[in-house]
């Protein structure tokens, strides 16, 4: 197996692999629930994601002078700092959404859990 790779699982007798570095992880939340998701090999990436959903929603979320702002700033080649202005100003005219990011690693023994939640049963009285 190759240094940068590691199996994960077994499926149908072949097994999985996956780069052995991390992913990164962004999700745009609001009160209502998430309304964007990104998922990618680098953090170059996943910010490229992000910065495409800002371009997109800018116009309708924010106020026009906000949103001028936003594209300006993209417009500069600054990314980030368009991303910093976009979360900064939601709230301003409708649902504040906020950015939360995080890296787990594909490991067998990550801290990342997925998979379906079990719910207790409930008695019936």
């Amino acid at each position: 197996m190759e240094s940068k790779e590691r199996a994960l699982a077994v499926d149908s007798g072949r097994a999985i692999r996956w780069p052995s570095a991390l992913l990164h992880v962004s999700i745009v939340c609001a009160i209502d629930g998430a309304r964007f998701a990104a998922v990618a090999a680098s953090e170059q990436e996943c910010l490229a994601q992000v910065v495409s959903y800002v371009a997109e929603q800018a116009g309708q979320q924010l106020w026009p002078s906000s949103a001028l702002r936003v594209r300006e700033l993209l417009s500069a080649g600054d990314a980030a700092a368009a991303v910093t202005e976009y979360f900064h100003r939601t709230g301003e005219r409708w649902d504040r959404e906020w950015l939360v990011t995080t890296s787990i690693s594909p490991d067998l023994c990550s801290t990342a859990w997925s998979g379906t939640i079990p719910l207790p049963k409930l008695a019936h009285g």
